[in-house]
């Protein structure tokens, strides 16, 4: 069975600190220019590894996707055929 995993943005302070955050989870996206990245977790170890990356103090964010938030079905929905036309 797959555990269910969720993506964190981490907003950090100077870029050299992206090779200590990658040990918390599976480094997706790096930029270099914003300073910030996603780390795919497992949703089991959310709460301790929120807040151990509080306590860096090269760590000046986090926040938690809102991907599953987002509603992904896409079902025909009963829309009335509406004219369009301009009188």
């Amino acid at each position: 069975m797959l555990e269910k995993r969720i993506g964190i943005y981490i907003y950090f302070k100077q870029n050299k600190f992206i090779r200590q955050l990658k040990r918390y989870g599976h480094l997706v996206y790096v930029n270099k220019e914003k300073k910030y990245l996603l780390l795919y977790i497992y949703e089991s170890d959310l709460p301790q590894t929120i807040e151990a990356l509080n306590g860096l103090k090269y760590v000046n964010d986090v926040l938690v996707s809102e991907y599953p938030n987002i509603k992904r079905e896409y079902g025909t929905e009963n829309f009335e055929p509406k004219d369009y036309r301009v009188i």
